[in-house]
Formats: structure tokens, sequence, C-alpha cells
């Protein structure tokens, strides 16, 4: 069995877990977290902690070693995800552009953002959305 790395808390850092892991007004995640290094701080292991605080055990070690790189700061926020993939790329953006400006349906007229949309085959407020990142105005 693998020994996790002992964590040792300085009387500071020790109360800022204490005050987090106790704190009313403190998210429930947070909470736990806080737990989580209060119980490594005490000897405990990962698996114990895991069945303590009702956690995997990869994520308990997933916070301990946060908390060992960047201390208590590291447990008041969650790592930054990918999030969803862009639907609209660059080179659509600049094709919409480029029609918008030197592609009129006729001479001295004006795309509208619904004529536009249906001549290119996206949606009028995906138009919109980029003619109003690049300062277009219809009929302008």
């Amino acid at each position: 069995m693998r020994v996790a790395e002992a964590i040792e808390l300085d009387v500071k850092t020790e109360r800022a877990l204490r005050t987090l892991s106790k704190g009313r007004r403190v998210e429930a995640r947070v909470q736990q977290r806080a737990r989580v290094i209060l119980l490594a701080a005490q000897g405990w292991q990962n698996t114990e902690i895991a069945v303590e605080v009702r956690l995997d055990r990869r994520q308990v070690a997933l916070w301990r070693r946060r908390f060992m790189e960047r201390g208590v700061e590291a447990l008041l926020h969650d790592a930054p995800r990918a999030g969803r993939t862009p639907s609209l790329t660059t080179a659509l953006e600049a094709h919409i552009v480029r029609t918008t400006l030197h592609n009129p349906p006729a001479p001295d007229t004006p795309w509208s953002t619904r004529s536009l949309a249906a001549h290119l085959g996206v949606s009028a407020t995906t138009i919109r959305r980029v003619w109003q990142r690049n300062g277009i105005t219809p009929g302008a």
C-alpha cells in the first residue's frame, strides 16, 4: 500500500483551514476540501479520508496535491475547464464579415441579418453577434 505524503501545517494555515471547514458562509465543497487537508495533517491516509468525507480517494489525492502546490488558496477555486467548443470558427466569422462588406445582395442594397443568414446557411443570431463584435451596423 502506498502511503500519502505527510502534510505539515503551521498555526496560521491550520487556523485558516479550521475556519473554512466550520464556516457557515463557506461553500460546502470548500468545507469538504478543508476537512480533507485537516485530516491529512493528522496523519490519515487517503482511503480513510475518502470514507470520512464521502469523496473518492483520487479526489482526496488531488486536493492534497493542489494544497501542497498552492496552499489554502488552491482549495477555494476549481481548476479551469475547457468549456464548450466554439461553434463559430474564425474562418466563418471572416467569411460573414467579408460577405457583408464586399458582396451586397444587390447594388446599393445592404444585407439584413435574416437575408445574410439565409444566404450563408447560419442563424440570424450568429450574424448579429458577428456584426456586433466587428462594429458593423445593418444598413450602413
